[in-house]
Formats: C-alpha cells, sequence, structure tokens
C-alpha cells in the first residue's frame, strides 16, 4: 500500500471505529448506497465492514455531530481519490489489474472452502440424527470391554530406522526412568506440544487413538518402553506411566460416543471411496492416498 493510499485509510479507518456496532449508522438495506460519485461508491455494509475491524474507543466521539461529520469527510477524500484514479487511467494499469485478480482468486477460493466446511456440518448433523446416532446401550457394552485410560509418553520420529535407534539407546541403559525418556521426546520427538512435556500426552483409553498405537500401550507394564510402533502419524515409542480403571461417568461417555460415532463414519468412507472415483492429477499423491 503506497503511502498516500496508507494515511488516508488509516484516517478513514480510525474514524469508522465501531459505528456498527454501536448504532450510529444502523437500519436499512446493507447494500444500499449512502453516497456515490458517477462509478464510486459507498455501501453501507462497505463502511461497517471496516468498522468491525477497529475497537469500540470512538464510540462516544461518533454519536456526536461532529463525530459523524469527521466520518463522512474522511470517506468522501478517499473516494475522490479513487475516481480521481479513474480519471487519469489507472483502473487499467497493471499492477491494479493484477493486484484485482489475485484477491478476486483468493475470494473465489475462500468462498469454496468456507462453502465445503458449512456442507460438512449440515452432512455430520443431519448423520448423527440416524446413521451415526449411538444408543446408550452401545456405550454401556463398549465400556464393558474398553474399561482401562493409559497414561504414557511418546517419541514420534518420521521413520522406523531412527525410531529404532532411540528405542536402542534406551534399551542400553536399562532404565525404567521416565526422566531419560523424556530427555529424547524433548530432543527427537516431531510432536512439537508433546514434544515440550517431555512426550506426555493426555489420557486415553483403548479405541481412542489408532489401534496399533492403544495396543502396543496395553502391552507395557508401568515403566516399560514398547518396540517402534508405526501409526499413520509416523513411529512411535511408548513409555507406560500407569493405568487405571475409568469411570463410568458423563465425561467417558461423551468420550465413548465419538469413538463410536468415528468408528461408523469409517465404515460408512470405506463404501464411499468404491462408490466416488477420485481423479488424481498430480501422480506423486498416489503413494499418499491409499486407493
Amino acid at each position: 500500500m503506497s503511502k498516500t493510499r496508507q494515511w488516508v485509510f488509516l484516517f478513514s479507518a480510525a474514524v469508522l471505529a465501531s459505528c456498527g456496532r454501536s448504532g450510529v449508522f444502523s437500519g436499512g438495506d446493507d447494500d444500499a448506497v449512502l453516497f456515490k460519485l458517477g462509478p464510486v461508491y459507498l455501501t453501507k455494509s462497505e463502511m461497517e465492514s471496516r468498522i468491525l475491524e477497529m475497537g469500540p474507543e470512538y464510540v462516544p466521539y461518533l454519536r456526536t455531530a461532529q463525530g459523524k461529520k469527521a466520518l463522512i469527510g474522511a470517506i468522501l477524500k478517499q473516494k475522490i481519490l479513487v475516481r480521481v484514479a479513474l480519471d487519469r487511467g489507472l483502473g487499467g494499469h497493471p499492477f491494479v489489474k493484477d493486484e484485482a485478480a489475485r484477491l478476486k482468486k483468493e475470494q473465489a477460493r475462500a468462498l469454496r472452502l468456507f462453502r465445503e466446511n458449512l456442507l460438512i456440518d449440515q452432512l455430520i448433523t443431519q448423520f448423527r440424527e440416524k446413521e451415526l446416532k449411538v444408543t446408550d446401550e452401545e456405550i454401556a457394552a463398549y465400556y464393558n470391554d474398553h474399561r482401562l485410560i493409559y497414561s504414557v509418553r511418546q517419541i514420534l520420529v518420521a521413520d522406523k530406522q531412527k525410531a529404532q535407534k532411540l528405542y536402542d539407546e534406551l534399551q542400553r541403559k536399562n532404565t525404567r526412568s521416565a526422566a531419560d525418556f523424556s530427555r529424547l521426546a524433548m530432543m527427537h520427538s516431531m510432536e512439537s506440544q508433546s514434544a515440550k512435556a517431555g512426550g506426555k500426552i493426555p489420557s486415553f483409553f483403548d479405541g481412542e487413538l489408532e489401534e496399533s498405537f492403544s495396543m502396543a500401550a496395553a502391552g507395557l507394564k508401568a515403566g516399560q518402553v514398547s518396540p517402534p510402533v508405526e501409526t499413520k502419524a509416523g513411529c512411535h515409542l511408548i513409555y507406560l506411566e500407569s493405568t487405571a480403571l475409568a469411570a463410568f461417568n458423563d465425561e467417558y461417555r461423551e468420550r465413548a460416543r465419538r469413538v463410536l460415532e468415528r468408528k461408523k463414519i469409517e465404515t460408512m468412507f470405506e463404501l464411499w471411496k468404491d462408490k466416488y472415483m477420485v481423479e488424481v492429477r498430480d501422480e506423486s499423491l498416489k503413494p499418499y492416498l491409499n486407493l
């Protein structure tokens, strides 16, 4: 943004602060044109979109006649500059055209992603009313088979070779200390959040995490480290701190409901993968798509 345009924009933006929230300019059609200079104009929605970017500190001022006058004056100056630029033929300037085309492309992408997210939200809402509905009986049955909750630390690396090297190092130390495992987790684990906590991850019960991870944790005794365990995320070493009996409370029921929902939708995904053909246009993606 040029310095000239920047100071005009900043001045107008400053006096536009929070009018939309305060009701200084309220009512009427959001697309209503408030004033025009030939092809240049200001709509109510355009003005309020700027308002929402700012804080509320100018509200009392904008309730006054002088404040409203300053507001409209600042916008008018900006629109006059736009009109002058158009009269000088700058609407066809390569920079203006290229930047406008770039923004149009970005907006189209953002709109497409926004629409896709809305569609997913609506679909999941429909599914939960029928296909994904989990009954109390299903949750109770799940608890009978998944009562243990695990407290573990992990080291996540990209490949099995590196995981095996770290595992061998821990085995040579012949230690059951969480401190040694935590030190290696902080140094080598790719998962930054758990790495900062010495590999510590939130406690989980069977079914909440990928099956190979859960099974490896279930086969350990407190203080033991698993051999390398492969999951979709990479290769893990798992240190078991403790196991406990999970309480059958509201938190467990909600977590079990999410697990059972996920299992149901994963079954549906397998059917959809057979139904909908994926057209792969980048050959380098094929090894990762599992088609």
